[in-house]
């Protein structure tokens, strides 16, 4: 599978995937199992990530919407 620069969250599988190609541009990722919720922590601080959030590694760093 191709990754490009950018990503739309849809599966859990998926971005994660895509995450761990980009590794460079975030500092953590973390999943709470009580939550049931994933957090990324990045240069412009920590980012609850959900269902249909756009996310680009296309700078170098970690941009959510």
């Amino acid at each position: 599978m191709i990754l490009k620069e950018t990503h739309v969250i849809k599966e859990w599988s998926q971005t994660i995937e895509w995450l761990m190609k980009y590794d460079e541009c975030f500092d953590e990722l973390k999943y709470d199992a009580i939550r049931k919720e994933w957090t990324v922590r990045h240069a412009a601080g920590e980012d609850i990530l959900r269902i249909g959030m756009f996310l680009t590694a296309k700078y170098g760093i970690l941009v959510t919407s």
